[in-house]
């Protein structure tokens, strides 16, 4: 490749190998761990997710610590589960940069609409987080929130689970979707309840009242009013949105995620 392109030359997989096998045997070895009683305890994981491919038997193994030789995502996940790591702990013993993930997914196009899971990695982590609020703070009053935390401290991250956050989905809009502006801007973030998956046709009287929708289709996301009667759902954007109506059957062509119930959304571009 021409040393001009920028890109740094990635690390043999054989040397990553080698010192990730070294690592794992070394992990092994602390716990007191045989080959064989590690292929045992992978015979219990396998059996129990009904898949021979959780399997590590002590000559898979044997490659794997002195080899360089690369497991499968099965295995990988077996090993993390005996030698008590995180996943995110073994695939950093490879080189895979998950601590990064969210500052690599930023450096890609944001153009489409998509979902997008909440990384919480590992439960143990810090993070800083608003612990106390101003004594007459009102939440449902519009305020600068920065001058109503008092005090921010470090929690695991693991604490916000406890949150309820994983009850919702979240979508983000892409910077060219404009189905819904202005009501949801281009680049906006929405909360989706995925209990809320049965479109109403009717119950409200104004448009800020009417139930957006967040939509899985063949080959993208959609976020829009819907209309469904049968199996013929309409998918109606914004007026002044520069997009017409159009109409699939579910759940042939698509299905709906779940209604948008929040929203996190720029009002200056």
């Amino acid at each position: 490749m021409n040393g001009s392109s920028g890109l740094i030359p990635p690390t043999a997989p054989g040397a990553l190998g080698n010192r990730a096998g070294q690592k794992l045997r070394q992990i092994r070895e602390r716990l007191n761990l045989t080959l064989r009683l590690v292929e045992e305890a992978s015979l219990e994981i396998a059996e129990a997710q009904g898949s021979s491919e959780y399997v590590v038997s002590t000559g898979r193994l044997n490659q794997i610590e002195n080899d360089g030789s690369l497991p499968s995502i099965y295995k990988l996940y077996s090993l993390a589960v005996i030698f008590h790591l995180t996943v995110e702990e073994t695939l950093a013993l490879y080189g895979i940069p998950v601590g990064r993930t969210e500052e690599l997914r930023l450096k890609s196009q944001q153009a489409r609409t998509h979902r997008f899971a909440v990384e919480l990695g590992d439960p143990r982590r810090q993070i800083h987080f608003p612990i106390r609020f101003d004594p007459g703070f009102r939440p449902e009053e519009t305020v600068f929130l920065s001058r109503v935390i008092q005090e921010w401290g470090e929690i695991p991250v693991g604490l916000l689970a406890t949150l309820n956050l994983k009850r919702y989905l979240y979508g983000y809009i892409g910077l060219e979707d404009r189905t819904m502006a202005p009501l949801l801007r281009p680049g906006s973030i929405v909360q989706i309840d995925e209990s809320r998956r049965r479109v109403a046709n009717e119950g409200w009287t104004t448009e800020s009242d009417r139930p957006i929708y967040f939509l899985e289709l063949r080959y993208s996301y959609e976020c829009c009013w819907c209309f469904q009667k049968g199996r013929e759902l309409t998918l109606i954007p914004h007026p002044l949105s520069n997009h017409g109506p159009r109409t699939i059957r579910v759940p042939d062509e698509g299905e709906v995620l779940g209604q948008v119930v929040g929203v996190a959304m720029r009002i200056v571009q």
